[in-house]
């Protein structure tokens, strides 16, 4: 297929939303936070992780899931370190989305380098890539910020607020007050901020009902 005739499927957000959660449910059955994306990865599907030197510099990708659906490439410096262990669990868990959303697309394309890759999404129609990419980050989010369990951590914040008689404040600046707990509300699912706050949004629910 030629990347300007792609065309990405149109799946609702409860298509991909269930599917995320089906397959939590099935690679992650115990539950426990943070979803450990990386083991799923590895040993429940078998697929190889390939950390790949300057991956970023050469494509400005921090991972992508290579053509024959056997193995993730990762930028092998932002692998090893520390201080990217959250967006490089969200980057698997973007490839995942790919992997089980979008195989038959994978299947139309074959690329043996990440600058093939690179140059085939660039070729793709604007707003296909949007949609083939807003797709992946969807499951991303639903895959490890499970709604059940943000709603909990919501619960618990909103009643720290109260404690501290921060109500009014909320009701003022609900968007203010999100910003300064996000951090506390992210902590538990080992996702970045920004992360969690597109969650709680895309998940309506902020502001609290605080009637």
């Amino acid at each position: 297929m030629n990347q300007a005739e792609f065309r990405c499927n149109r799946l609702p957000f409860a298509d991909i939303w269930q599917c995320a959660k089906d397959i939590r449910n099935q690679y992650w059955p115990e539950g426990r936070l943070p979803v450990n994306v990386e083991a799923i990865v590895e040993f429940s599907l078998r697929l190889d992780i390939e950390p790949m030197k300057c991956l970023v510099q050469l494509t400005d990708m921090e991972a992508y899931l290579k053509s024959d659906l056997m193995g993730i490439v990762v930028d092998y410096d932002r692998y090893m370190d520390e201080k990217f262990a959250h967006r490089m669990r969200f980057s698997f868990a973007h490839e995942l989305g790919h992997f089980f959303l979008h195989k038959d697309m994978y299947a139309s394309f074959k690329f043996e380098s990440a600058e093939e890759w690179k140059e085939i999404l660039q070729g793709m129609p604007d707003v296909e890539y949007r949609s083939f990419e807003y797709q992946a980050n969807e499951f991303a989010g639903r895959l490890l910020v499970p709604r059940e369990d943000l709603i909990h951590e919501i619960e618990k914040s909103v009643e720290t607020l109260k404690r501290n008689n921060m109500l009014e404040y909320l009701k003022g600046d609900p968007y203010a007050v999100l910003s300064r707990i996000s951090p506390q509300l992210a902590k538990p699912f080992g996702v970045s901020t920004d992360v969690i706050e597109t969650r709680v949004k895309r998940e309506d629910l902020w502001p609290p009902d605080v009637r």
